[in-house]
């Protein structure tokens, strides 16, 4: 019989034979980055072994039946004795023939719980089937032959690293598990698409991607018109920043930095003229840009896209309108963008906390394929003080794993820059002339007033008369219900320059709401935008006078940064005020924060000084009761994988379930916004592959809670269009505030982001 992997919908069918080797090879390319090809090779080789079954022959020739063909390699690795000697010492020898063994049966269905015998979708359960239970593949060692030579141990098992490690061994041990799986995944993947789709294959062949040195001399072109503008204070200083930044890439060696540039300075610029010069220093591929917000991605990207040029930057984020991205550009480079996505295939990729850690945590085949792509980066972590705090600890040991292990370098840039040191992750500071204490004497262009506290709260009507009497003002709330009645109170007096922002919005609708804004700023026209915290970091707008209702510190100088940006020599008037009670949660994370942030500033005079930043980073991470392991790490992840360190039996599915950023507690509905998006709503009604059309749709969504959900479904305002929530009455969405609620509906207290 001859043995078959796919076949076509032409009828052309690829040899396993082929598939296998090809794979093998593929992911031993991709883990010689950190050393461990030869687990790699192993992995591809054995991945469909269990295909030279006649049951899976019969498959792949047409006829409908379910196979498992991802057991047999597993089990067979766990089994073989006689094999065990070429995988390095005979201590680790069984944990290594295990992890490549889980990334072999995940392979189509994810990375497994090791789990029991007894336990129903474990690994263990899994490679424990009978042989009877399994088709016959013994057929395979007419073609295949495993390598016979002894392989090179990697990192977790050297002798000289060992007793190091052993109080994180099952940390790096799952840490390397699901770098090998990432590079089986996408080697398997890439190859099927490869045999399958001779135009992806050619698009993937022929493109040539910009280098770290061409895109340094584009990043220093664009920069040049910037650097003979007018000597102003703020422009010497940005500077004398880039300066720093380029002199330290050169000069330091790989490791984990800080990057602490007030806002204004030019961080971002900075960052990334960092990113490329120590890239070329240190022979690194390509450069990650972490974005904690989707409400700043798409600002940035479009700056990077302007400096670096299309072809050398991905956007893998859900507010990406790949729709707009179709319709601008050639068919060939709209294609390029999503399959690059796929492994992050691309010399600049510009993506969400979410999208980063999540994935470095995941047990997902999708998730997990680009993970090998992040070795051998620079890695910029944006606005890193917005981390969530019960992901911290874990965050943070992910990055020095990449930085020890995996040939990274990593940036923490931020204004407000926790201390990184107390936490145990000492970051090497970029700034240090001009230091980060003397930038921000240079770049302070506020002031900063406290109004009303906790049982002396500012009224509304006071709040409406400040705003009232300001041309050009921008006063940011903590509550969706708090913005909305301020906007109400306010709307029959403005028409023209009144203006609203919060995540009851689509993304499309406040990118146009922002233009608008931007327009009257650059015009001196009167604008006052009354909006939710998501306008805070690293929105582009300049206001003379910012009111924030109070909150944690960061956000509270995040605030500060919409309020004369450019410096100018009149002080720009930051007023933080205690609101009524529907301003404020009734607990949760923001009364946390503005709790911490009211007793720093008892001590403190300066709201954005260095010594208020660190002391209430130092509060809210609980360094000064030593809660710090739980408050930093509250799903208990870290001390999950410490119970593992005797057996390395690893729970990945569990660990997945506990990393996640975003909790499902909200559902999207999709908004019938423009005719552009009434359109592709229109194709999704007909789409037999609605999740292809759904990514069109991310520009036109918002996002509700489960009971704002259920109101909406009991009113009988939406529709489901292929499995999509629509919204079916367009009166319920205003053209000013977004979407609206049935008045059924009784508001809770929650944070918009």
């Amino acid at each position: 019989m001859t043995f078959y992997a796919h076949s076509r919908d032409d009828e052309v069918y690829q040899f396993l034979k082929d598939h296998l080797e090809e794979v093998a090879r593929r992911s031993r390319r991709h883990a010689d980055a950190f050393g461990a090809g030869a687990l790699a090779y192993l992995a591809g080789l054995l991945h469909d072994i269990g295909k030279y079954s006649e049951p899976f022959q019969q498959r792949v020739r047409g006829r409908n039946v379910r196979v498992d063909h991802s057991t047999a390699g597993a089990k067979w690795l766990l089994n073989k004795s006689s094999y065990s000697k070429h995988i390095g010492t005979s201590g680790a020898t069984p944990y290594l023939a295990r992890l490549v063994a889980m990334s072999i049966a995940g392979h189509h269905g994810g990375l497994q719980n090791y789990g029991s015998q007894d336990e129903d979708s474990s690994f263990m359960k899994r490679v424990s089937k009978r042989d009877d239970e399994l088709p016959d593949w013994s057929q395979a060692w007419k073609e295949i032959r495993v390598p016979e030579e002894k392989m090179a141990l990697p990192y977790v098992f050297q002798p000289h690293l060992l007793r190091e490690h052993m109080n994180s061994l099952a940390w790096k041990y799952s840490f390397l598990g699901r770098m090998i799986y990432s590079c089986l995944v996408d080697a398997d993947s890439t190859d099927t698409r490869d045999f399958t789709n001779e135009a992806d294959r050619r698009i993937m062949e022929e493109w040539r991607q910009p280098t770290p040195e061409e895109l340094l001399r584009r990043l220093n072109a664009y920069l040049l018109p910037f650097e003979k503008s007018e000597p102003t204070r703020i422009n010497i200083q940005r500077k004398h920043i880039q300066d720093a930044c380029r002199r330290q890439a050169r000069e330091a060696g790989r490791g984990l930095f800080s990057l602490s540039v007030p806002t204004g300075g030019g961080k971002t610029l900075s960052s990334m003229l960092f990113a490329l010069e120590h890239a070329i220093k240190h022979g690194l591929r390509r450069i990650i840009y972490v974005i904690p917000f989707t409400s700043i991605i798409e600002q940035n990207a479009k700056v990077f896209r302007k400096a670096l040029g299309d072809d050398a930057i991905l956007e893998h984020h859900s507010n990406f309108n790949m729709q707009d991205y179709e319709e601008n550009h050639d068919p060939k480079e709209a294609r390029l963008a999503k399959l690059s996505a796929e492994n992050w295939e691309s010399p600049v990729v510009v993506t969400t906390s979410v999208q980063f850690f999540e994935s470095l945590f995941s047990n997902a085949r999708s998730k997990c394929r680009k993970l090998h792509n992040i070795a051998g980066s620079v890695i910029v972590v944006d606005e890193a003080q917005s981390l969530p705090r019960g992901y911290v600890m874990p965050c943070l040991h992910a990055l020095q794993e990449l930085v020890s292990h995996y040939n990274c370098s990593v940036v923490l840039c931020t204004a407000t820059q926790p201390s990184w040191d107390k936490l145990g992750f000492p970051a090497h500071e970029i700034m240090d002339s001009p230091t980060p204490m003397q930038l921000m004497d240079t770049f302070k262009r506020v002031e900063v007033r406290s109004y009303g506290d906790l049982g002396d709260e500012v009224l509304d009507e006071t709040v409406t008369d400040w705003i009232e009497a300001s041309e050009q003002v921008l006063c940011i709330v903590n509550t969706r219900k708090h913005a909305r009645l301020l906007y109400d109170r306010l709307k029959p007096h403005y028409m023209e320059d009144l203006y609203h922002l919060s995540g009851r919005m689509c993304a499309a609708h406040r990118m146009e709401t922002l233009d608008q804004i931007r327009d009257r700023l650059s015009n001196k026209q009167p604008c006052r935008v009354i909006s939710t915290q998501l306008v805070e970091a690293g929105v582009d707008i300049d206001f003379p006078k910012v009111f924030r209702a109070m909150a944690g510190l960061d956000s509270i100088a995040q605030a500060a940064g919409r309020c004369n940006r450019e410096g100018k020599p009149q002080m720009g008037e930051v007023r933080v005020f205690y609101p009524e009670r529907h301003g404020m949660p009734d607990r949760g994370w923001m009364r946390e924060t503005a709790a911490e942030a009211r007793h720093v500033l008892r001590y403190e005079g300066d709201a954005l000084s260095l010594s208020a930043m660190q002391n209430y980073f130092d509060r809210i991470y609980g360094l000064n009761d030593d809660t710090v392991s739980q408050k930093t790490d509250d799903k208990g992840i870290m001390e999950l994988l410490k119970l593992k360190n005797s057996n390395l039996e690893i729970p990945y599915a569990e660990l997945a379930d506990r990393f996640q950023f975003i909790e499902g507690q909200m559902q999207s509905i999709v908004i019938p916004y423009n005719s552009k998006a009434r359109g592709v709503i229109e194709e999704l009604k007909y789409s037999a592959y609605p999740t292809v059309v759904l990514r069109k749709l991310q520009a036109y969504s918002v996002q509700v809670y489960r009971f704002e959900l259920s109101a909406l479904l009991q009113a009988d305002l939406l529709e489901s269009i292929n499995g999509v929530l629509v919204l079916a009455e367009p009166a319920y969405y205003s053209e000013a505030t977004g979407l609206l609620q049935p008045d059924s509906v009784v508001e809770h207290e929650v944070l918009i982001f």
